[in-house]
C-alpha cells in the first residue's frame, strides 16, 4: 500500500516538497510531510521545519525528508518534538499509512508513538519473541540462511497488506471453522487455527465474541486442541502472531499463551523482510518447513549454552569457592569434604 499524498505548496519550506497526507477526522487531524533534500538534514532543520509548520496549530504533525535511500522523521507532538533519523524509507511509508489509516487524531498518535517509540528498543524492528526461539540463532543464525534472499524478495511485496489479505500472501487458504475462527491451509494440508480481531479485541482480553467470553488466544487454542493443529495465528491491524499449540515447544519454558513470535509488518524494515516469511508463512509452518529447523536450531544453541555454562560453573566456579571457604576456615591441606 502507498502513502496517498496530496500537493501542497509551503513558502519557505527548507526542503523540496513532494507532497501531504491528511489522517482521518474533521479537525486537528494528522499532517505527514513528505519531502527530499539535497543532504542529510540535520535534527535542528528538521525540528525547526516542524515548528514552522504547526505554528501553534496543535495537530498531529509528522515531517519526513527523504536522502540518499534513507528517511529523518520528526514529530508527530512536543515542544522539542523527537527526531528519528536514518529510517528504512519502506519502513517509514508504513507506519505512516497505518497512521492515517486509523479512525481519530488520538489514535493516529497512538499508532505513530507505538510504532516510532519501538524504533529504538534492542533487537528486531518490527518482530518480537517471547519464549519461542533463542535470541542469537533469530538474529544471527536466520539472516545466514541459504533461503535468507529468497525468502526476503517474497515478503517485501506483502509487507503493506494485512487481515486475511496479509494470510493468503504468506500463501494460505482460508476456511471458517465457526463463528470467530478459520483454518489455514495448504493445498489440503491443515496447518493452523486462526482469530482476526476486531479494533476493540486484543489477544490476551476476554471478548464477547468468544464463547464464555474468553480471550482470543485461549478460544484459539482450545479449537486448534480439537482439531489437533499445531499452530494458532491471531491477526491486529498489522500485526501477525503465531503461538505453538503444543507444550514445550518454545526454549523458554512459558506457558502457551505466553509462547509467541510476533511480526508487526509496517515496522519491519525491508531489508529484513525474510523474517515474515521464513516464520510465519505457509511454507514456513509446513512439516519441514523454515520454521522447524530454526527451532530445531535455536534448542541446539540453548542446550549448548546451558552445557557450557554448566562446564563453567563446575571448573571454575566450584573450586573458587572451595578455595575460598577453606581459606576462610584456616585449612592448609582440606580433604574434599571439609570446606563444606
Amino acid at each position: 500500500m502507498t502513502l496517498q499524498l496530496e500537493s501542497l505548496s509551503l513558502v519557505g519550506w527548507p526542503f523540496k516538497l513532494l507532497g501531504i497526507a491528511y489522517g482521518q477526522g474533521n479537525r486537528l487531524q494528522l499532517e505527514v510531510i513528505y519531502s527530499e533534500y539535497d543532504r542529510t538534514p540535520s535534527p535542528t532543520q528538521l525540528r525547526t521545519a516542524w515548528k514552522a509548520r504547526q505554528d501553534g496549530r496543535g495537530v498531529p504533525l509528522l515531517v519526513v525528508v527523504l536522502h540518499a535511500a534513507k528517511a529523518h522523521v520528526c514529530g508527530p507532538s512536543g515542544e522539542d518534538p523527537t527526531v528519528y533519523p536514518n529510517l528504512d524509507t519502506g519502513q517509514v511509508e508504513r507506519i505512516c499509512v497505518e497512521a492515517v489509516e486509523q479512525p481519530s487524531r488520538q489514535a493516529a498518535l497512538r499508532s505513530l508513538r507505538d510504532s516510532l517509540g519501538s524504533l529504538g528498543d534492542e533487537g528486531l524492528p518490527g518482530v518480537r519473541n517471547e519464549g519461542f526461539l533463542a535470541s542469537h540463532e533469530l538474529t544471527a543464525g536466520v539472516p545466514t540462511r541459504s533461503d535468507w534472499n529468497l525468502a526476503g524478495n517474497k515478503a517485501r511485496n506483502i509487507l503493506g497488506h494485512t487481515g486475511k489479505g496479509l494470510l493468503i500472501s504468506l500463501g494460505f487458504t482460508i476456511e471458517p471453522l465457526d463463528n470467530v475462527t478459520y483454518v489455514l491451509k495448504t493445498e489440503d494440508h491443515k496447518n493452523a487455527v486462526a482469530v482476526l480481531l476486531t479494533e476493540q479485541e486484543t489477544p490476551e482480553s476476554g471478548s464477547e465474541r468468544m464463547p464464555g467470553t474468553l480471550s482470543p488466544v485461549s478460544y484459539a487454542l482450545a479449537r486448534a486442541d480439537e482439531e489437533n493443529l499445531d499452530w494458532v495465528a491471531l491477526i491486529y491491524g498489522r500485526k501477525i502472531r503465531l503461538y505453538p499449540v503444543n507444550t514445550g515447544v518454545g526454549v523458554g519454558r512459558r506457558g502457551r499463551t505466553e509462547t509467541f513470535l510476533e511480526c508487526h509488518v509496517g515496522l519491519i524494515p525491508d531489508e529484513q523482510a525474510a523474517y515474515l516469511w521464513l516464520l510465519f508463512s505457509a511454507d514456513a509452518l509446513s512439516r519441514d518447513g523454515s520454521l522447524a529447523s530454526i527451532l530445531a536450531d535455536s534448542k541446539d544453541f540453548a542446550g549448548d549454552l546451558a552445557s557450557r555454562l554448566r562446564e563453567r560453573i563446575y571448573e571454575e566456579v566450584i573450586p573458587r569457592l572451595a578455595e575460598g571457604l577453606s581459606e576462610a576456615r584456616g585449612l592448609k591441606d582440606p580433604t574434599a569434604k571439609e570446606p563444606a
